[in-house]
């Protein structure tokens, strides 16, 4: 009998699945559960029916949050971007940001021309962020019962409000999440791996290594929540004596030998096209910074967990989840570490004895607790020691902690009462935070932008003036928000403020071809990248001001006076 069937069984024995008969009574089995299976079922389906509501209350306002978060300018720029590039081509070198999202704008090339493209833009990362989710309980699912998998598709869904500003949106690592939680079903299913076709073992892992390579060349965080930990999984499992965890060991790390080159191919085939993405602002610590680095770490791991309720969004108990969401979020982070680090001894020292070998359920086990534990460490890791600096807590970095806790946290169900109970109580404080935070406006971050988008294209209308330019914040967001009503591309002020150039990240040489129109120039004290007017400009021929904005109008089109991309 397979290791995988024993442990279905001996779940399904402490807490056993309610049946039903085909006239919905209660079946005889049901019957005679005794009161601690009735209390368990009843533990269990407590945070299911939390959680169940969470998702309910987030279908409901899913296309309210997409539409408030469309307002901010990297979502508006992951939309204009491709609608430009389809109508008028690029016009020249195409900057992206630091992080290039090469499948996103592949994406968004591909959809652009679709009647219901906006509609399919503004949905895809959040169905991207589901299959993540999925993929992790499809993870589980091999590992253990239908109980323990579905906990681990909620805690990968029912997240902090916070994480879903990212999770949500386009040119955020949307391709980082799926890819990392593909890479640990893959894992699985190698070791899974007795009695298949040798050409399928053979063709797996290199069109995997093309697939995760392509998505590293979008994205380089992969590197992080991924490929390393995939590696460090497979030299493990390649020290061990036994052939299948060597066949496990060649068959992941030529995935990764794969995938290292393709991303070289993918990047300068995108370099030599007229795309080039900006060098990413790593900043390797110094030991002076590492303590404030990692309370920066440790501010973004309470965001991503709930912790930020309290005192930075307060409400009815907020206080109080936030709270229990910190003690949460500690215990669930050290029982990782601690699985993962007992995991891992036990697996490399089996590994050595003449009679290492593992069954395929205990070996796949290992290798998934390793790996996801890996996922949710190195990221972190590689925040506190190389990030951006002690300026910004960038959750989005380390997001992959939160699958890893899906991940591995329900496997310990299995463990014994107390874990059931204490499990059962964690997933519940989360989720009910969750809901909590749900209430509050959480992706509503360009609120600005989008009360002042009906008096911009007024005033605009009434000017006969479509096209403008301003700052980063402003430009892309009203754009993608007005429907194209009024057209704005950003730009910096440049030549020590003497004069304004292209913007700095995210902008398509074509936008800044000057035509025979009139223009204006949005100034917002909110933002920091334009400040006043050039006076290279001249004078405006009208003024306008509302809330924070300024609304300059000149009667030509000022990109004939702006200086060279800096």
């Amino acid at each position: 009998m397979s290791t995988r069937g024993n442990e279905r069984s001996s779940d399904a024995a402490v807490a056993p699945e309610p049946t039903y008969a085909h006239g919905g009574h209660f079946t005889a089995h049901e019957q005679s559960l005794t009161w601690p299976a009735k209390r368990a079922t009843l533990l269990w389906l407590i945070p299911i029916g939390i959680g169940s509501a969470y998702l309910i209350a987030f279908l409901a306002q899913l296309p309210r949050d997409i539409a408030q978060l469309s307002w901010d300018p990297s979502v508006a720029s992951a939309f204009v971007m491709p609608e430009t590039l389809v109508k008028t081509g690029t016009g020249g070198l195409t900057l992206m940001g630091s992080s290039p999202q090469w499948v996103s704008l592949w994406f968004g090339l591909l959809t652009a021309r679709l009647p219901l493209h906006r509609e399919l833009w503004g949905v895809a990362p959040t169905l991207m962020f589901v299959l993540s989710a999925l993929i992790v309980g499809w993870s589980v699912a091999q590992l253990a019962c239908r109980r323990t998998a579905i906990l681990a598709v909620l805690i990968g869904l029912v997240v902090s409000p916070l994480a879903l500003t990212f999770f949500m949106a386009p040119f955020s690592h949307n391709t980082v999440y799926p890819c990392t939680a593909l890479l640990g079903a893959y894992l699985i299913w190698l070791a899974r791996g007795a009695g298949r076709r040798r050409g399928t073992a053979w063709a797996v892992p290199p069109l995997l290594g093309v697939v995760v390579g392509i998505c590293l060349a979008s994205d380089l965080l992969l590197a992080a929540t991924a490929l390393a930990p995939l590696a460090l999984t497979a030299i493990l499992a390649g020290a061990r004596g036994d052939r299948r965890s060597r066949l496990v060991a060649v068959s992941a790390l030529a995935t990764v030998v794969v995938a290292l080159p393709i991303a070289k191919i993918t990047a300068s085939i995108m370099r030599s096209a007229g795309y080039v993405a900006l060098q990413a602002p790593v900043q390797r610590a110094a030991l002076s910074e590492l303590p404030a680095r990692a309370k920066l770490l440790f501010k973004g791991l309470k965001a991503l967990f709930n912790g930020y309720l309290g005192t930075e969004r307060p409400g009815v108990l907020h206080t109080e989840l936030g709270f229990a969401s910190d003690v949460v979020m500690c215990a669930a982070l050290l029982a990782l570490v601690v699985v993962g680090i007992r995991t891992t001894v036990r697996f490399a020292t089996s590994g050595s004895r003449k009679r290492g070998v593992q069954p395929a359920g205990e070996l796949a086990r290992s290798l998934h607790i390793i790996y996801w534990v890996g996922a949710a460490a190195i990221p972190c890791a590689a925040f506190w020691i190389a990030g951006e600096g002690p300026v910004t807590t960038h959750e989005s970095y380390y997001a992959t902690a939160i699958f890893a806790v899906a991940a591995v946290i329900p496997l310990l169900l299995a463990s014994g009462a107390l874990a059931r109970w204490l499990i059962a109580a964690g997933a519940s404080v989360l989720f009910t935070a969750s809901f909590a935070g749900l209430s509050d406006d959480y992706v509503n971050i360009s609120a600005v932008l989008a009360r002042n988008a009906k008096t911009l294209t007024r005033v605009a209308r009434a000017n006969h003036v479509q096209f403008g330019y301003s700052n980063w914040g402003d430009s892309s967001g009203l754009t993608w928000g007005t429907h194209g009503q009024v057209t704005i591309r950003p730009v910096i002020q440049c030549g020590q403020g003497t004069a304004l150039c292209p913007g700095f990240q995210a902008l398509v040489p074509s936008w800044y071809v000057p035509k025979q129109r009139r223009t204006f120039l949005l100034l917002d004290t909110n933002e920091t990248e334009v400040t006043t007017v050039p006076a290279i400009l001249g004078k405006p021929i009208a003024a306008y001001s509302f809330e924070s904005m300024r609304m300059y109008i000149f009667p030509y089109d000022i990109a004939s006076r702006f200086g060279p991309v800096e």
